[in-house]
């Protein structure tokens, strides 16, 4: 199973960066590189949780995933996929935010049990080009808070 583990400062406090990362409004595709509006679909939304399809096109055709987000813990937001055509359920993606210096520190965990096409990307997860990846879409994430 890949995964993935990076963490970046942010000048934001936890709260806040916890708010934005809850957002599935149109801001998410300005936030979020890998989502794009015409493949971001909200199922179903409750206060502390909500099931989302969010995706983007690739070389290889269109990449999403149905996602199933809870933020019932104070310092998390929590995604398990229901159905995707890269991952398979109960793959994982968190981000965590805690108080740093002022701010926060901001972490990205995802664990990835890869199926279909996506079993293509499994050779850049040894590699750290997954890991590059996922720091670049956090980075671009906390810039556009």
């Amino acid at each position: 199973m890949p995964s993935v583990r990076v963490a970046e400062h942010s000048d934001l406090p936890p709260d806040v960066v916890l708010a934005a990362a809850r957002d599935f409004s149109e801001q998410r595709a300005d936030r979020w590189p890998d989502v794009h509006l015409e493949h971001l679909r909200i199922h179903e939304m409750g206060d502390t949780w909500a099931e989302v399809t969010e995706g983007n096109p690739w070389p290889i055709g269109v990449v999403w995933e149905r996602l199933r987000y809870d933020w019932s813990d104070p310092h998390a937001l929590r995604g398990t996929v229901v159905d995707s055509n890269l991952f398979k359920p109960g793959s994982t993606w968190e981000l965590w935010a805690t108080p740093e210096d002022g701010g926060s520190r901001v972490e990205v965990r995802a664990n990835r049990h890869l199926r279909g096409r996506g079993l293509l990307l499994y050779p850049f997860f040894p590699t750290g080009v997954a890991a590059s990846t996922v720091r670049d879409h956090l980075k671009h994430f906390l810039a556009n808070i």
